[in-house]
């Protein structure tokens, strides 16, 4: 496998405001075997972007080694968009008219998700999100009958829904809402909402509202305690949520509470610690103990990677492996045609080898969600690593 990556100065001057601007001129099928990968490998979710990267290269190094498509091997064209809109915009349209690549992952980040589907859609380039949470990265195109965007992840409304389970069998009545000042935070809170309302629940108070770089959540907790909620909901990235744990300890509070699968990060450990960590709860596809297929890969990554920490996050590296693999297995069945691609990762049914827990067929014309309400379970912190809750 040729990896090519491109530094962040080089991008910065090669991905010119004429690229830009130009109109989209892109051939029926990529000319060489190049996949696009657009990833935050710096910035605010670089470690989701880090680990997504060793799970796409390790996928295809396996590809290539098995005789890649027709005894040729697939190159890697991999982006930094350093966390922000703009920069994966710039990058996803370089890959398209530039590399010529015939299906492009990623991105990390939900912003920047949310930033380049509707590149990636009007210009007929399969896109596979592996990470981002966001419900509209794939509710925005949903009805089309050519659908582009395709996603591994579990969305913020399914995350959202095993909460409120957990919260009903728990039997809790008293919930209070936080999350972050960012869009996928108030598209969270939306979220969390309206499931509240279709399960006959209400939240107690208002919402808490934070930004992701406060560093004392005191004053929004406090009011949470005042208003006596037994469990908290948080829409946060791993830092915020150290804070908010650090405020709790702070008031003394005890209440339990959870969040999405970016409260796994690693981020959460390095900055909190394990003591901090303890006892949190998140929503997740996948846990190193979860099945055999997650045993057996879990072990391959810690020692491939292991010069960077081996697996440091699990989930993430696991949906990106499953992203990439679905990708391939596309390519190998018709070849390097975007549009080919497109229509192949919603017929395969055969997928038995996912290591997150995926069905064998997890796309079809109707859905573009591989992981859904029957595919996701919550995990927990306990003595500084991630296991299975229940």
């Amino acid at each position: 496998m040729t990896l090519i990556r491109v530094p962040r100065r080089a991008l910065l001057a090669g991905a010119s405001a004429t690229a830009l601007s130009a109109p989209f001129i892109r051939p029926a099928h990529a000319a060489e075997l190049k996949l696009g990968v657009d990833l935050s490998l710096t910035g605010g979710t670089d470690d989701f972007g880090r680990a997504a990267r060793n799970g796409i290269e390790l996928a295809t190094k396996e590809f290539n080694a098995a005789g890649g498509y027709k005894g040729q091997k697939v190159e890697l064209v991999i982006y930094d968009d350093e966390t922000k809109p703009a920069k994966g915009v710039e990058n996803t349209i370089r890959l398209i008219t530039r590399d010529r690549v015939f299906a492009i992952i990623g991105p990390a980040n939900s912003g920047v998700a949310l930033a380049v589907i509707d590149i990636a859609q009007k210009q007929k380039m399969p896109l596979m999100v592996p990470l981002p949470t966001s419900e509209g990265i794939i509710g925005r195109y949903a009805k089309e009958p050519k659908h582009y965007i395709f996603r591994v992840t579990l969305n913020d409304g399914i995350q959202t829904k095993f909460m409120f389970d957990h919260i009903k069998k728990k039997g809790y009545t008293r919930v209070g809402l936080m999350h972050d000042s960012t869009g996928w935070g108030q598209s969270g809170r939306e979220t969390a909402q309206n499931l509240a309302k279709a399960v006959g629940m209400s939240f107690v108070g208002e919402p808490q509202v934070f930004d992701q770089n406060d560093t004392d959540m005191t004053a929004q907790l406090a009011k949470l305690r005042d208003a006596k909620v037994e469990f908290i909901i948080a829409y946060s990235l791993a830092p915020a949520g150290v804070q908010i744990a650090k405020s709790m300890q702070k008031l003394g509070m005890k209440t339990p509470w959870t969040g999405t699968w970016g409260l796994l990060a690693p981020n959460f450990l390095k900055l909190g610690g394990p003591e901090l960590a303890e006892g949190i709860m998140a929503v997740t596809s996948f846990t190193p103990d979860h099945s055999e297929n997650a045993k057996k890969f879990h072990a391959k990554v810690e020692e491939v990677f292991k010069d960077q920490g081996g697996d440091f996050f699990p989930v993430a590296t696991a949906q990106s492996y499953d992203a990439a693999r679905l990708v391939l297995r596309a390519l190998a069945k018709v070849g390097p045609e975007p549009q080919k691609i497109r229509d192949a990762l919603e017929e395969i049914n055969d997928f038995t080898e996912a290591v997150t827990k995926m069905k064998p067929r997890p796309f079809t014309p109707e859905n573009h969600e591989a992981l859904g309400e029957d595919t996701g379970f919550l995990a927990i912190w306990r003595g500084g690593k991630v296991y299975r809750a229940d």
